[in-house]
């Protein structure tokens, strides 16, 4: 997150800010939070302070860090977390001013998000690796292109000799430029296309883009608004879970016989069905999908306590998770 202070701040946008917020509005991490203003901690050292499992510790440090709240070092063979002192430092009139800007908000959060493609995927001036997604894959092309002039002919060997420097395999790069028509080629002569920067709006690419686009995991909630029990559910796929929940206590058939004898008596609109939080992936090889949405289960079973009076779910404890 960049913040604007008066040593020199950079501009931030209101989104960075609100996902500061929503990084802050957690109890666990308001304790971290609060360890790390008396010092830097390694991840370890708050596990015990706070009596919370190692794991857990991780998530919360990872989503203060997402936020820009945190910094991370390396100090031998551990990694110090410490706060970010130029926030320690701004007044709350400070960090809910927005500055003024000529952008719209949407061209804004356009070329945030071109920012941060390009940030993830080179590294001191080198790509890293060809992202999966085909609309990252495009501004990563677009990054390669700028090396060359609309309407220029190029030969091969000059084609290859403006990519390597930024990408080892100069031929895929080269291919994919002609492939998602960047470039053209007549034999041995390549030439960049002038043509307007456009959203995407054809009925191909928006099925291209749909199709790569990650499916959104994460953790939802049937809930009794009478008595206040709760199922708690996690699931790669939110998109279909609540459905299936609903239309079987609908008919009669759910597998969890207390909740459908509660729907049988109070009624469908004694409940509510929501998604409680989407869980926020990564384009990136080291991220496991799995392992995320297991520590995000903790998180939730923790808070929500969905089971004996208050829940659904069978107890956790004796191995029965929330995967739903």
């Amino acid at each position: 997150m960049n913040i604007e202070t008066d040593e020199g701040r950079r501009e931030a946008d209101l989104d960075e800010r609100v996902n500061a917020l929503k990084a802050l509005a957690d109890r666990s991490r308001i304790l971290v939070v609060n360890a790390l203003l008396e010092k830097p901690h390694c991840a370890e050292e708050l596990a015990e302070r706070l009596r919370l499992a190692p794991s857990t510790i991780s998530f919360h440090l990872r989503r203060l860090e997402e936020a820009g709240l945190v910094t991370k070092s390396k100090a031998q063979y551990y990694a110090v977390y410490e706060l970010r002192a130029d926030l320690l430092r701004m007044s709350l009139k400070d960090f809910v001013t927005i500055p003024p800007g000529d952008d719209s908000p949407e061209e804004k959060r356009m070329r945030r998000g071109r920012e941060k493609v390009v940030r993830t995927f080179f590294r001191n001036g080198e790509l890293g690796q060809i992202p999966k997604q085909w609309r990252k894959r495009r501004i990563v092309l677009e990054e390669f292109l700028a090396s060359f002039e609309p309407g220029k002919e190029y030969a091969e060997h000059e084609v290859n000799e403006r990519i390597a420097p930024l990408y080892a395999d100069y031929c895929t790069i080269r291919r994919m430029l002609v492939d998602e028509g960047y470039m053209t080629r007549k034999g041995q002569k390549y030439r960049r296309i002038e043509r307007e920067a456009k959203p995407v709006g054809t009925r191909s690419e928006i099925r291209k883009q749909y199709k790569e686009e990650p499916r959104r995991a994460g953790i939802f909630q049937v809930k009794n608004t009478v008595n206040g029990k709760v199922m708690l559910g996690s699931s790669k796929n939110l998109h279909g879970p609540l459905n299936k929940h609903r239309f079987l206590l609908s008919i009669g058939r759910h597998w969890n016989k207390k909740m459908q004898e509660d729907w049988d008596r109070l009624g469908p609109d004694a409940f509510v069905f929501e998604v409680l939080e989407v869980l926020k992936q990564k384009d990136d090889p080291s991220f496991n999908l799995e392992d995320e949405l297991s520590l995000l289960e903790q998180i939730w079973i923790e808070r929500v306590q969905p089971f004996g009076e208050g829940g659904y779910n069978k107890d956790y404890r004796k191995g029965k998770g929330i995967r739903e």
